[in-house]
């Protein structure tokens, strides 16, 4: 993955909780990394899922994977690194990369799915439903 501007990243410093009897961070925190990541990156570019929300515009998961590649501990600072894979207006692909942020050691990489529906359910196509928000998105490809 090439390098990402400030907007493009998110620190996470790993809790106690998150972390197993091993005394590593448990597979399902990745997850929920991207999440959060995911989430920070969009409101950096004006394009949060509260503003989508009160547009009437949701994002749900599709699909979600993640490659676990070294272990995290307690205490350690990692860097999420997200890049838009691919975006049609209605779906969206991402990729992830989890990198320890002292030593640069990937830990993690992963994608997930999504698409664009209005509160019925419905998909709806982002450059109508919301055209700021489409350019806000293809502005980060």
């Amino acid at each position: 993955m090439e390098e990402f501007t400030d907007k493009l990243h998110y620190e996470h410093k790993v809790q106690y909780y998150e972390t197993d009897q091993m005394g590593i961070v448990h597979h399902s925190n990745y997850i929920r990394w991207f999440e959060e990541a995911r989430t920070d990156i969009f409101e950096k570019i004006g394009a949060g899922y509260d503003r989508m929300e009160k547009i009437g515009i949701l994002s749900p998961v599709l699909e979600v994977s993640a490659k676990y590649r070294s272990m995290t501990r307690y205490a350690e600072i990692v860097q999420i690194q997200m890049k838009v894979k691919a975006y049609n207006g209605i779906r969206m692909s991402l990729e992830y990369v989890i990198c320890d942020k002292e030593s640069g050691e990937i830990r993690c990489t992963g994608e997930s799915r999504h698409c664009f529906i209005d509160r019925k359910g419905k998909l709806v196509c982002l450059s109508k439903a919301w055209q700021e928000g489409d350019e806000l998105i293809k502005g980060i490809m």
